[in-house]
């Protein structure tokens, strides 16, 4: 009787599609996609950071340091023009693309390159301007410069020690000037023949200045939290399982046979899907401010002003009718009720997943970014960090309008997209 009862589940989840799918797909979508992600993350290190480059030195000691930057092992991608044709960055303009989010993080050479030692003469520091929101650019760039320092500019390290030891600790012996002259020229032979590159990194002490300055904080002095990527990305993925059930009344209606019933009346399945997918907007619009409101007061999102306030509301208008037309494309696809629901999880998870709502996307693999550009998830998330995150209390509604363009753009054409998907879709029930 067991193996019976057995035998009839199995058969019953053959024949459900949807069930089959959720049980077996889903984890191998997920594992594909976080594998490629942080599968050779330890080994390889996080080697699709573009990082912009300013060097103000133009010297020798800056090329071999950027030279041995470059071949660090940690894969990061130097940046010293932009445009077509190349134009150079300059100081403003590397610092401005980092407080945009256009870069994660960019390097700033002094025009005076040296290093600290024994606490006498403070050389100038490096400047390394990164955004706050991308963590491993922050704590990895300054320490491959110091190790970069070590393999590239021994010999500037040695002269600037023996010069303060002279200073405070006495004059060197003629024999000793000698012997240094002769080891200074057997490290400048070495650095110019570039066989010093596999020196380690130091142990102890900061020998070449750095100094870690996030955009962000001193654009205008305000504070800078990371509530703002998580309610983006959170609130996103939430808003498309909300508008997506919401949706699904047409399928009630279908059941109940209320949907015939309407498409006899002059309203027409036309006025029907837009109706609907008004009243899924709204309940989507009051879901995203209630929780902007709750991280607000509970988690501290902001500050707010003005312009901040009605670019929100502008872009979660955006956002909660791109939403509601998606969920009106899956209920028109749908035949039930129970398939909406299983479809639709399998499609929102991958698309968060893969559209910064999970995993910031300044992590993923450069194929994985690029794909994750055709997700809903993306511009929307991007839409809001615009608001909370790459924006000043100074930044007035016309600036910030300007920089959520693109992704106010693209979610109105996804809108439009999905409607005129559904109403395609939706004349089946017209044809039944």
């Amino acid at each position: 009787m067991i193996g019976t009862m057995l035998s009839c589940k199995f058969h019953a989840m053959l024949r459900d599609r949807v069930a089959t799918l959720l049980v077996f797909l889903l984890p191998i979508l997920f594992f594909a996609i976080f594998a490629s992600i942080f599968g050779n993350f330890e080994s390889s290190g996080p080697g699709n950071l573009t990082v912009i480059v300013v060097d103000n030195a133009k010297s020798d000691a800056s090329k071999r340091l950027l030279d041995a930057l470059g071949e660090s092992g940690a894969g990061l991608r130097l940046s010293t023009t932009r445009g077509e044709p190349p134009v150079p960055w300059t100081n403003d303009s590397a610092r401005a693309a980092v407080s945009d989010g256009k870069a994660p993080a960019a390097i700033i050479l002094p025009d005076q390159l040296g290093i600290n030692m024994f606490g006498g003469q403070k050389a100038k520091s490096v400047k390394v301007y990164a955004d706050k929101s991308n963590p491993i650019a922050g704590t990895m760039i300054p320490g491959l410069l110091q190790k970069a320092a070590m393999s590239s500019m021994r010999a500037d390290m040695i002269r600037s020690g023996m010069a303060q030891f002279e200073t405070f600790g006495g004059g060197l012996t003629s024999r000793q000037k000698v012997a240094m002259d002769q080891f200074d020229k057997l490290l400048t032979a070495q650095q110019e023949a570039g066989n010093d590159g596999k020196t380690q990194s130091p142990e102890a002490g900061m020998m070449l200045p750095v100094e870690l300055v996030h955009p962000q904080d001193e654009k205008t002095k305000e504070p800078r939290s990371l509530v703002a990527f998580y309610m983006a990305g959170i609130g996103v993925m939430f808003l498309l399982f909300s508008t997506t059930g919401a949706a699904g009344s047409l399928l009630d209606d279908e059941e109940a046979g209320i949907l015939d019933r309407i498409l006899c009346t002059p309203m027409g399945m036309g006025r029907l899907l837009v109706a609907n997918w008004l009243w899924v907007s709204i309940l989507g619009m009051i879901s995203m401010v209630v929780l902007m409101l709750f991280a607000t007061f509970v988690f501290g999102l902001g500050p707010w002003t003005g312009a901040r306030a009605v670019a929100a509301i502008v872009i979660t208008i955006f956002t909660a009718s791109a939403a509601s037309g998606f969920g009106m494309l899956l209920a028109s696809l749908c035949r039930t009720r129970a398939q909406l629901g299983g479809i639709s999880t399998i499609v929102i998870l991958v698309m968060s997943a893969l559209g910064g709502s999970m995993i910031p996307r300044f992590l993923m693999p450069d194929f994985v970014q690029t794909l994750s550009v055709l997700t809903f998830n993306a511009w929307a998330v991007e839409g809001y960090l615009d608001v909370f995150w790459y924006s000043g209390v100074d930044d007035g509604l016309g600036s910030l309008l300007g920089r959520m363009s693109g992704s106010l753009g693209i979610l109105g054409g996804m809108t439009v997209v999905f409607m005129f998907a559904a109403r395609l879709f939706a004349r089946r029930w017209e044809i039944a």
